[in-house]
């Protein structure tokens, strides 16, 4: 852990969670445009726009499968700030070429440079693991959860407003955030990688397969990175399907998928960054919380499929939110599981199996919606993919309940 007293301390912290704010608006502002941009570049039917918003997230998480291990360990071996600074640049650039696409293979190779550079959250948190100490990481992970649960207030619900206009413009919008995260980094984040934690750059680590292969072999880490990555399967539902399912179940406009997901980013801000810091939370312990979080994470999955109005999706988001406890709890338990030295390759590998999960999960729950989700197909059924989604979550129950009790504090 860096030496760095509490109120500079303090002062890092806030400016990491800023700038994640900003990174998370960045691509949440496109989430509600994309339904209508596909159909502007020529995909009339729903069910054909929710599989190629899977093929666009694949192509994105793919790179990032390859990148993140590296980009952990780099940042391990140089420092947090020139990976933040580098991608932050390299994804305003993205954002343009993107709002400039005139067709769906520019889409896709610009989803695939962003996917390159889309390491930012888990350099934060590799920052956050530098200046906090063991039993504030959890705490501390929660502020990147809250962070992000702002940042998807504002992202979506901006994004939805702009994007009533224009379904290119939400894209230029995040150029101009990703530019303004470069200058905060720039001028208020310190270099958080000391003398004593770096860590010589390996190029072994330019091999994802190999860094994985390494992560797993940690005792204590293999159940959790397993777990860790199926339920990553299970919340791929949520970029994968969420706007073409309500706009074929509800027929809402993009304002009202931007200000559905802005609710849930209210609901997660509260709970990664108010809840999880509560003595309450505190006293339950990492098995429970984990426990519970995940039991609800599964209760509302089946609620989403079954939901027949606008109104019950609203009522159930509060729940869902609530489940996200598990996140930084998890993250933090892993976290403590490993040296400080290593906080950069931990993160690096969990955005790598992340990526995979959103390689695999868009395309499986883009699949599932498209032959459920098609009123004139044998089966019609658009919330089914929620319903796959809790029964992967269901499975990590109890490999987790087992593996958190069993572990050391």
């Amino acid at each position: 852990m860096q030496a760095l007293d509490s109120a500079d301390r303090r002062k890092t912290i806030a400016v990491i969670v800023f700038t994640v704010v900003l990174d998370t608006m960045g691509f949440g502002v496109i989430y509600p445009i994309m339904p209508d941009l596909l159909e502007v570049m020529g995909i009339a039917s729903i069910a054909d726009a929710a599989l190629w918003g899977g093929i666009l997230s694949a192509a994105y998480a793919l790179m990032q499968f390859l990148c993140a291990p590296i980009m952990g360990n780099l940042s391990d071996a140089y420092g947090r700030r020139p990976i933040l600074l580098t991608a932050m640049i390299l994804m305003a650039i993205d954002y343009v070429a993107l709002g400039l696409a005139t067709a769906l293979w520019m889409l896709v190779v610009g989803r695939m440079i962003g996917g390159v550079m889309g390491g930012t959250i888990s350099t934060a948190l590799a920052c956050l693991a530098d200046i906090s100490p063991p039993e504030e990481r959890a705490k501390n992970f929660g502020l990147i959860g809250a962070a992000f649960g702002i940042g998807f207030i504002l992202g979506p619900a901006m994004g939805g407003i702009v994007g009533e206009f224009d379904a290119r413009a939400p894209f230029f919008l995040s150029a101009g955030l990703a530019a303004l995260n470069f200058g905060c980094v720039w001028f208020l984040v310190p270099e958080t990688v000391t003398a004593e934690t770096r860590r010589p750059f390996r190029w072994s680590a330019l091999n994802p397969f190999s860094t994985l292969w390494r992560a797993f072999s940690m005792e204590g880490l293999s159940v959790p990175l397993t777990c860790f990555f199926v339920i990553a399967m299970a919340n791929a539902v949520y970029p994968a399907i969420w706007s073409f399912w309500a706009k074929e179940s509800f027929g809402w406009s993009a304002g009202t998928i931007g200000g559905a997901l802005a609710t849930y980013g209210i609901g997660a801000a509260l709970v990664q960054g108010v809840l999880i810091r509560s003595a309450f939370i505190t006293r339950l312990g990492v098995a429970h919380v984990v426990l519970w979080s995940l039991v609800i994470g599964v209760i509302a999955f089946i609620l989403f499929g079954l939901a027949s109005a606008g109104w019950v999706v609203f009522a159930i988001i509060p729940l869902a939110a609530l489940s996200d406890l598990y996140n930084p709890t998890l993250n933090g338990f892993m976290s403590n599981q490993v040296p400080d030295n290593e906080q950069g390759a931990l993160q690096g590998v969990q955005a790598s199996i992340h990526a995979i999960t959103a390689v695999l999960g868009p395309m499986l729950m883009a699949g599932i919606f498209k032959v459920t989700g098609d009123a004139e197909g044998v089966v019609y059924f658009p919330g089914a993919a929620f319903w796959v989604a809790a029964a992967l979550l269901a499975m990590t129950i109890v490999p987790l309940w087992r593996a958190t009790r069993r572990a050391p504090s």
